[in-house]
């Protein structure tokens, strides 16, 4: 079922940029046809037709084409919140970057890998010098106890709690936003997000209970992470995860060998959520369409990283085609 969306005039500068726009997202088409070239130098005058025309030059280092691709999406975003009522469906793509940042800081860091979001380069110098006054509230409400006391903490258990304050950055942020089909989204990403982040642990042989004990609390997900982690046989996990996750989860471990089943499982979600995103579409002005086209987007710039980069270190165009993801358009 299409959660309610409700056309919104506040938003009608930005959702006409945005319409703009979407009629220069990419087919799947397109990647298929860069995938098949058999010449790697043809590879650069196909980015031509991409959005990332203005951001490649003669010379370009190919290895820094993550890099370049992540920048741009950054600025775009950038843009388009600059020009929307609330901040918020921008705000949700660019949080991920903020907690990789902020993870670095908890370490005494100064130094940061990713584009600053909501957390500003002097906010997180001030981290890395033992300052915790400007802390995400999401960071504070750790059931563990956070206090601030990274510098002396195991890098594991840190990562976990860092993970699960994400998790309810995005879930109070979806919220907030007060959008039907965003919170819905949000609500898949974190409960496939919670899968991925247990089902690795189960792979390196973690003990599912410190997970337990770390990353809570997760909203309506509390119960998950607890049967999850009393639960060491995956194949009774769809049946605690339930709905369309949990069927998808049940899809990926019948059809996907071990090694491929966390891949997969990753790649038919995203799927699924660029399927769910495609309703925001529908409206004429809303932050609905801001925060749609953005998920479309994520997706494009994720297919070129892996179509460009797997192209350039030779990896088997089958393999490349397995996995691209299903586009937007």
């Amino acid at each position: 079922m299409i959660p309610k969306i409700k056309n919104n005039p506040r938003w009608g500068f930005v959702s006409a940029r945005i319409s703009v726009l979407e009629a220069r997202l990419l087919p799947r088409e397109f990647f298929l046809n860069l995938i098949a070239q058999e010449h790697l130098e043809d590879l650069a005058p196909h980015l031509q037709d991409t959005f990332l025309r203005d951001y490649i030059s003669p010379g370009v280092v190919w290895s820094d084409f993550s890099d370049l691709c992540d920048r741009f999406f950054y600025e775009m975003a950038l843009s388009i919140r600059e020009e929307s009522p609330s901040s918020l469906p921008a705000d949700l793509f660019l949080l991920g970057g903020d907690y990789l940042n902020l993870k670095s800081a908890l370490t005494g860091a100064s130094e940061f890998p990713f584009n600053f979001g909501l957390l500003s380069q002097e906010k997180l110098l001030a981290v890395s010098h033992g300052d915790y006054a400007d802390l995400p509230p999401a960071l504070r409400e750790s059931e563990s106890g956070f206090a601030g006391e990274a510098g002396e903490m195991d890098p594991a258990i840190l990562a976990i709690i860092l993970d699960g304050a994400y998790l309810r950055n995005l879930l109070a942020m979806a919220s907030k936003l007060g959008s039907e089909l965003v919170t819905a989204y949000i609500y898949d990403r974190v409960l496939s997000h919670i899968v991925i982040i247990l089902w690795r642990a189960l792979r390196q042989q973690q003990p599912l209970r410190r997970y337990q004990q770390y990353l809570l609390p997760v909203g309506d997900f509390n119960h998950v992470i607890a049967e999850l982690s009393g639960t060491p046989n995956i194949d009774n996990w769809p049946s605690v995860v339930e709905g369309v996750v949990g069927d998808i989860l049940s899809e990926s471990i019948e059809l996907y060998e071990k090694d491929e089943q966390i891949s997969g499982f990753d790649l038919k979600v995203s799927n699924h959520l660029t399927r769910f995103a495609r309703d925001g579409k529908i409206q004429t002005a809303g932050p609905e369409r801001v925060f749609s086209f953005l998920a479309g987007l994520h997706v494009e710039i994720q297919n070129l990283k892996l179509v460009m980069n797997g192209r350039l270190n030779r990896i088997d165009q089958g393999l490349l085609r397995q996995r691209l993801r299903e586009c937007y358009v």
